[in-house]
């Protein structure tokens, strides 16, 4: 059975996005010029994902917990300029049908849901299984239908408005009969993928300390690191000797092994031993440069899977991880984008997760397939209205010439195209997006 995945992802109104769709691939690939809407897009994931552990919407977004941190602008910059609220929506794939959710939130006066919906294909028709009547702006609760497959009126049920919906239904149905189970069923797809977005940002002056050794499950600033890999090599598999083959590829220097230090409590650190001046030194990771910790906390991820990140908050169900990273390149030599590349695709191939990254690596594009082309979004803004918007790589004009003129990455760096003598190569609307002139 293929894993529950995230298809598509709706900017309704969110930041800079309105009625934006973003198809979601497998492995997507956000370029585009800086300004353009590609973080805010993860942003978007992001929110979805605090609201699916069902914790208060302002404390969620506004990062009351200590380990989550706000998302950027917290939760009144998640709304357009001049609005007083943002909508967001998903389809989550699952078997041979899909669930999608739809919800608004108001940010001000009250940080409330104002509307919801959950529907998803059952017996071959789309069914609309909750849906939030109009709300009361003088309570805290709101009203929603919940499908029931009978005739005449759905029941009515009350829920705090203070919290998604849709989180809250576990609790409220106990599926005892048919249509309750398809409800929960939904339920669970929409709650398990948006509750394994896993948004890594490495911070490397955290991991440069010595760390509890049963501290395992990697968190979001890879403050851990240390113990994560530690892990890998102690449960005896290939995922350590895989991790020490990679990380050997980063560095100009020869780099002949990993380890783990430990301090006199027990803890962990993690330890290299690289080769100076013909003879082998180690360095510890408070001496590892922010490069090498940063691409050893993301092949960890990478390789360690679902299993082995931090999903923040409580969670009424498994958990699919799609994780997501930004500027995958940061602190890579080009040379090395080929490597990196093929471990993100080959690790996401075996485990099945889904991976969302943003890159403006001319290296790490070139190294793209056809058809990894299909996940490549590029995101800009017009000039007009200063909203972000989305086009797929393939259905720009004249995409078929332009990569037959070169390679992605290089016509990107270059600004221009290589022309052929035999076909003019128009990339005019490549360029504008991208911002080359």
């Amino acid at each position: 059975m293929v894993a529950d995945r995230i298809t598509e992802l709706r900017l309704i109104a969110f930041k800079s996005y309105r009625e934006v769709v973003l198809p979601i691939s497998p492995l997507t690939i956000l370029i585009g010029r800086n300004g353009g809407g590609k973080s805010n897009a993860l942003d978007a994931l992001q929110v979805l994902s605090r609201l699916a552990k069902g914790g208060e919407i302002r404390d969620a977004l506004d990062g009351a917990r200590r380990d989550a941190g706000p998302v950027r602008g917290g939760i009144e910059g998640c709304a357009p300029f001049g609005s007083d609220s943002f909508e967001l929506g998903v389809t989550i794939r699952r078997d041979d049908a899909d669930v999608r959710l739809d919800v608004r939130v108001q940010v001000r006066p009250q940080v409330q849901i104002t509307y919801e919906r959950l529907t998803a294909v059952i017996d071959g028709r789309r069914r609309t299984l909750l849906e939030t009547t109009d709300p009361d702006p003088q309570r805290a609760d709101i009203e929603a239908r919940i499908w029931n497959n009978k005739r005449g009126r759905n029941p009515h049920v009350m829920f705090r408005a203070t919290h998604l919906l849709t989180a809250q239904l576990p609790l409220r149905l106990a599926g005892k009969g048919a249509a309750e189970r398809h409800v929960l069923e939904a339920t669970d797809a929409i709650l398990g993928v948006l509750g394994g977005v896993f948004h890594l940002d490495p911070v490397p002056q955290l991991m440069r300390q010595y760390v509890p050794e049963q501290d395992v499950v990697l968190r979001r600033n890879g403050e851990n690191l240390s113990a994560t890999v530690a892990r890998l090599h102690r449960d005896g598999g290939t995922r350590f000797s895989e991790l020490v083959a990679a990380i050997k590829e980063l560095p100009e220097y020869e780099l002949r092994s990993l380890g783990i230090g430990r301090g006199e409590f027990g803890e962990v650190m993690l330890a290299i031993d690289e080769v100076d001046s013909g003879r082998t030194v180690t360095v510890p990771a408070r001496q590892m440069s922010d490069g090498m910790l940063r691409m050893m906390a993301i092949i960890t991820a990478l390789l360690a899977g679902g299993s082995g990140v931090a999903i923040e908050g409580p969670m009424t169900v498994s958990p699919t991880l799609t994780l997501v990273l930004e500027e995958l390149e940061n602190g890579l030599h080009p040379t090395q984008a080929a490597n990196v590349l093929t471990l993100v695709k080959s690790a996401r191939a075996e485990q099945g997760f889904q991976v969302v990254l943003t890159t403006h690596s001319p290296a790490l594009l070139n190294a793209l397939s056809g058809d990894d082309h299909l996940g490549v979004l590029v995101v800009d803004r017009e000039r007009s209205t200063g909203r972000s918007r989305v086009t797929r790589l393939v259905d720009l004009p004249g995409y078929l010439a332009m990569m037959a003129s070169g390679r992605l990455g290089d016509l990107i760096s270059a600004g221009r195209l290589a022309g052929r003598s035999d076909a003019v190569v128009d990339s005019t609307e490549l360029d504008r997006l991208l911002g080359i002139s």
